[in-house]
């Protein structure tokens, strides 16, 4: 079972690294890079990054053990609101074969954690889901292991991250370079 990010003492650590990376730069720019470092999160997870797309369906391709999935990523960078994956985004997450989807959004306040939803269970929905449901549909072991690895990749690697880009982020992890 994946350790609980809530009691790590590294916890202050992740968020004010948050802190400095949203005060550096655009609303935009602060999602691009939570969307590279979700890639890093995966790497570190054991998966191989086939793609991280800045523009376009889906946000990353990954491969682990031979299977592919597919991830819509968002950051919420202000206040929770409700939030709705479009057409295109399902297409790219449920449409791809044999590929398994999931919608993954990073919260920042008041602690970093990530929600990671499969898509096959916002598939039906029709209304916007508030961060309370998304959470209640989430795989729980599985976004607690994203939060366990997305908290110590900001701690372990905080400078790096401010100091590079979204399209340097993406190329390290394409290359299976882990911060």
């Amino acid at each position: 079972m994946a350790q609980n990010y809530r009691s790590q003492p590294d916890g202050q650590c992740a968020r004010e690294c948050i802190d400095r990376i949203r005060d550096g730069v655009s609303p935009a720019e602060f999602g691009y890079k939570v969307q590279a470092l979700a890639a890093h999160v995966l790497l570190r997870l054991g998966y191989r990054i086939d793609a991280v797309n800045q523009l376009g369906h889906p946000d990353i391709v990954a491969d682990w053990g031979g299977r592919e999935f597919r991830f819509e990523v968002e950051a919420q960078v202000g206040r929770p609101r409700p939030r709705k994956l479009t057409d295109a985004d399902f297409a790219a997450l449920i449409g791809a074969g044999s590929a398994i989807g999931y919608y993954a959004l990073a919260i920042a306040f008041p602690a970093p954690k990530w929600i990671i939803v499969p898509a096959s269970e916002l598939a039906h929905r029709t209304l916007p889901s508030a961060n309370m449901l998304l959470e209640a549909l989430s795989d729980k072991p599985f976004s607690d292991e994203w939060t366990n690895e997305y908290v110590s990749l900001l701690c372990d690697s905080c400078n790096r991250i401010i100091v590079s880009s979204f399209t340097d982020l993406s190329r390290m992890a394409l290359s299976g370079q882990v911060l």
